[in-house]
């Protein structure tokens, strides 16, 4: 079952103090740190076992979205969590959201095939912890990676690759909300909110654009991401409805496919576009599926220019007319190759299912 949370929660990450040791005199009860009000604990640790029937195909580089309780024996500030292979070696993660004894995070995984695969989730013990890693998490040739659970008190938007951070425009706190994976960010359809940041994407080179979208019921045109230039084949934009089709659409600028698949109205949906580059073929896939249609041929190669990057919006003169999304937008990314289907298949399976995805087992000493 999955967990909601909103920003009623602390979210606590990378600060605060190492416990104090024990006292040497005999009967003292251990010291709290002064922060925190932590006792120190023994290292402590849950094994997290990804099945194998979860997984689709062989996956090099993967995250993995971890989503589970870790108990009371957590340190509240969070320093002392970390992610280990079966064989204790290090691995690379981002701790996207810490309300305990709640964790969000992702870990990337160097490899998931046809066996079952553990790793460990350690606390307890800050000693043991070693540095969170998210542009490592995230080096399978993602250009940006926006996880969207940002307050908004300022205007920055993270990326977690470090590459392509965003900047909110028109947006406030108050559209934080809870999303798909931790939080999302919820756009008003008027064209005047969006995040803006630098197109990784030029020429004709290949791309995989996904992200996590709850859009509205609604015959208004509403934008997920826009790259580029508004002229014929130098953008690239993925529409949750396009026009008054009611459905999502694709395309370069007056080269563009609108598949007949509906997102708006139903719920949260993942979607993928992979576009082949030079060969001008295009795929859209919803839920992991390749939808009927895909692969689309599109009449001319991209011919992708400008720096202009957004997400939510393709605004006016640049495209036509204010395109805002009607809807919550969550976990959006950017990878500069063409991701396969069992790819995307064991993304969806991951990412919407945790809780079947893997099996975390009881807490146990750290050996």
């Amino acid at each position: 079952m999955k967990v909601r949370l909103t920003w009623a929660y602390a979210l606590v990450v990378g600060c605060g103090f190492a416990p104090q040791p024990a006292s040497s005199v005999g009967g003292d009860a251990a010291p709290k740190d002064a922060a925190t009000g932590d006792s120190p604990h023994a290292a402590l640790r849950k094994p997290i076992t990804i099945h194998a029937t979860a997984v689709t195909g062989t996956q090099t580089d993967f995250p993995v979205w971890i989503d589970l309780d870790l108990g009371a024996d957590a340190r509240a500030d969070g320093t002392d969590i970390s992610f280990t292979a079966a064989d204790g070696t290090p691995l690379d993660y981002e701790v996207q959201r810490w309300a305990p004894p709640h964790l969000q995070a992702w870990v990337r995984v160097p490899s998931l095939a046809h066996a079952d695969l553990t790793l460990f989730v350690t606390y307890g013990d800050v000693a043991q912890a070693h540095a969170a890693n998210p542009p490592g998490v995230f080096r399978a040739s993602f250009a940006a990676v926006w996880h969207l659970e940002d307050t908004l008190a300022a205007t920055t938007i993270a990326d977690a690759t470090g590459l392509h951070p965003g900047t909110a425009g028109s947006l406030g706190p108050a559209a934080q909300v809870p999303g798909e994976l931790g939080g999302g960010i919820a756009f008003d359809g008027t064209g005047n909110e969006q995040i803006a940041f630098t197109d990784p994407l030029t020429g004709n080179m290949p791309h995989t654009i996904s992200a996590w979208v709850d859009e509205s019921a609604t015959n208004h045109t509403c934008a997920i991401v826009t790259v580029g230039t508004g002229n014929t084949d130098q953008s690239r934009f993925l529409y949750g409805q396009y026009g008054n089709n009611t459905t999502i659409g694709v395309g370069q600028y007056n080269d563009d496919w609108t598949p007949g698949t509906r997102i708006d109205g139903t719920g949260w949906v993942l979607v993928h576009w992979v576009h082949e580059g030079n060969n001008k073929k295009t795929h859209v896939y919803r839920n992991g599926v390749e939808i009927a249609g895909s692969p689309h041929t599109l009449q001319n190669p991209p011919a992708t220019t400008g720096s202009t990057g957004l997400i939510g919006n393709a605004p006016s003169p640049q495209f036509g007319s204010d395109n805002g999304m009607l809807g919550t937008i969550d976990e959006v990314r950017i990878a500069t190759v063409m991701r396969d289907p069992s790819w995307i298949a064991t993304e969806y399976a991951n990412q919407s299912s945790p809780s079947t995805f893997y099996t975390v087992g009881a807490e146990q000493t750290v050996p």
